[in-house]
């Protein structure tokens, strides 16, 4: 399955979620305290905290594995070492010598180089690593959560010139049939910062039942924005391997 499709079957959990009859888990009838009972709003607020913590993890998980995928395609690619960005390069490339530099002893640095075959083409620009060298969760691994600096890092490291999360994106509700924009920075800022509220035990943190819908459909929206930048990367990459094929 598609990272952009795993995504969409993470929203309908969340969504899922928030469509639980509190009123049928709390035991309190319409005809007892009323649907404004004090228990059935004390678990609603929980349901929507828990609705916030398992989105973002979904979309966490959704910016893994786009990652990875777009790590398995470049390295399908076979494309010369220059061609593959360098912040993919460096990220298999510094950890090992590193390694090597640090180790005290002689002969588990000798044994450590030896080991470096795997990964030296990837520093020779005029090499044209083999498939199998660039490694998906080595990558995908400095996904380390859902803000703009590392979304926009994460895609610079795979060669997208310019900031993904610049600017604004709009957000259309099909069942309101109303459009907005909103901001990407500030968005992902309130959405992360909510999460992380709740996540740390923050009592305080509340989000209604509109902050949760706002949520959803703006992640869904950046999502599809960020499967769009994807798709230009493999295209870039896939012509590139088709002139090398020609030249």
């Amino acid at each position: 399955m598609a990272a952009i499709d795993s995504f969409n079957a993470g929203i309908e959990e969340v969504r899922g979620l928030l469509s639980i009859d509190v009123r049928d888990q709390s035991g309190v009838g319409d005809g007892e305290l009323g649907a404004e009972s004090s228990t059935s709003a004390g678990l609603m607020a929980t349901t929507r905290r828990a609705a916030v913590v398992l989105l973002v993890s979904h979309f966490e998980g959704f910016l893994k594995e786009l990652v990875e995928e777009l790590v398995d395609d470049l390295d399908s690619q076979s494309l010369p070492a220059k061609e593959i960005p360098r912040g993919v390069r460096e990220l298999h490339i510094l950890p090992k010598l590193s390694e090597v530099v640090s180790c005290g002893d002689v002969n588990q640095r000798f044994s450590l180089m030896s080991k470096l075959g795997a990964v030296s083409s990837l520093w020779n620009d005029s090499a044209k690593p083999p498939r199998g060298t660039l490694r998906a969760q080595i990558v995908s691994r400095e996904v380390h959560n859902a803000d703009s600096e590392c979304i926009d890092r994460i895609f610079f490291t795979l060669g997208s010139g310019n900031p993904v999360c610049d600017g604004e994106i709009d957000v259309i509700d099909q069942e309101s049939e109303l459009e907005e924009s909103h901001s990407i920075r500030v968005r992902l800022r309130d959405i992360v910062e909510c999460r992380n509220d709740i996540a740390h035990g923050n009592m305080d943190r509340k989000p209604t039942g509109e902050d949760v819908a706002r949520y959803v459909l703006f992640l869904l929206h950046f999502a599809k924005r960020l499967n769009r930048k994807a798709d230009d990367l493999r295209s870039r990459w896939s012509t590139s391997s088709a002139a090398n094929k020609k030249a």
